[in-house]
């Protein structure tokens, strides 16, 4: 049996109303990261904008804590995790 892997990717969004990088899983936006008052905020869920779920002032250590959270909340029987980054500009 080949065991099956979960993508998680971050997928920078730059356009006239704000920066933000969704957070994708296996193709499915979980959450947010947006840049604000000298830091970057994760917000788990992909419509929620109000309630951040942690903080931090450099982007590539909190998308190691957000990777380590999506690894932590994966059961033994499923799949590993692998990470991913893409930009996109629109």
């Amino acid at each position: 049996m080949t065991p099956q892997i979960a993508i998680v990717g971050f997928r920078e969004l730059d356009n006239p109303d704000a920066w933000r990088v969704e957070v994708v899983v296996d193709g499915v936006v979980s959450g947010h990261i947006y840049r604000g008052g000298g830091a970057y905020r994760y917000f788990e869920g992909p419509r929620n904008d109000v309630t951040w779920s942690f903080a931090g002032l450099d982007l590539a250590r909190l998308e190691a804590r957000i990777r380590a959270t999506v690894i932590a909340e994966i059961s033994p029987d499923q799949p590993a995790a692998v990470s991913v980054r893409l930009r996109l500009s629109t």
